[in-house]
């Protein structure tokens, strides 16, 4: 997997009713799609107290669309304890990769717990660099 770039972040919002805080750090675009990193702050109950009885569970996907109408869909990702406990490291990837003259691409990411959806959607600005 060859890096062609990377665009920061930066975007910060509360998310789950409030209690927690999700940092997104990066878009990083490669030949086969595209990788959000992002943080949680303080970590998501089932990263914390992973075999706790009664924690939901708590499902996180992607969808994306650039500013030239292409859509992107969820690759799968990976989550877990930050090594110093404090909050919950990750990072989500989409697939097609990013084409030639794209601008923006606007990613929403979809948290699932108890039966309702929270999104957030994130304009990254891409320049010829982080293609």
């Amino acid at each position: 997997m060859s890096t062609h770039g990377t665009t920061g972040g930066g975007f910060h919002v509360r998310i789950l009713d409030g209690l927690h805080e999700l940092t997104v750090h990066s878009l990083t675009t490669t030949a086969e799609g595209f990788t959000v990193t992002y943080s949680v702050t303080p970590p998501l109950p089932g990263d914390l107290l992973p075999h706790a009885p009664g924690v939901p569970p708590l499902f996180l996907w992607l969808e994306a669309v650039d500013d030239r109408g292409h859509h992107y869909l969820d690759y799968g990702g990976a989550h877990g304890l930050s090594a110093d406990g404090l909050r919950t490291d990750g990072s989500i990837c989409g697939r097609p990769t990013v084409g030639p003259g794209v601008g923006v691409l606007t990613v929403r990411l979809v948290f699932l717990r108890d039966g309702t959806e929270q999104t957030y959607d994130i304009a990254f600005p891409l320049s010829a660099a982080t293609r």
